[in-house]
């Protein structure tokens, strides 16, 4: 049976966040907020990890790093690809949303 570096990635790196959240909890409250950011990050990427389908040789080459997700989590940390503003459109495009539904109400309501 071939070996499925997907799954083998997946398991690696859950083991790493289990380890990452093992660690917090030993940490002061002040030090686990400090680090958040960090948890919620590598959260998103294991279920990233979890839910897509990489081929075989980038899987394979995640999976040979000593710490896949920390190292996702490091090159996320220096891409350019600014949360802020993604959070920023999805506040705008909600606002929008809003706006638009309270409009069809005010219709409906008349």
């Amino acid at each position: 049976m071939a070996v499925d570096y997907n799954d083998l990635l997946y398991e690696k790196a859950q083991k790493e966040y289990d380890d990452l959240i093992a660690e917090l909890k030993e940490l002061p409250s002040e030090q686990v907020i400090e680090r958040a950011y960090e948890k919620v990050i590598k959260e998103n990427i294991l279920c990233i990890l979890e839910d897509s389908q990489r081929d075989q040789k980038e899987a394979k080459a995640l999976y040979l790093e000593k710490y896949p997700l920390d190292r996702a989590y490091q090159d996320w940390l220096k891409s350019d690809v600014s949360e802020t503003a993604m959070l920023r459109d999805s506040i705008d495009d909600t606002a929008k949303d809003v706006v638009k539904e309270r409009r069809e109400k005010q219709r409906e309501s008349r």
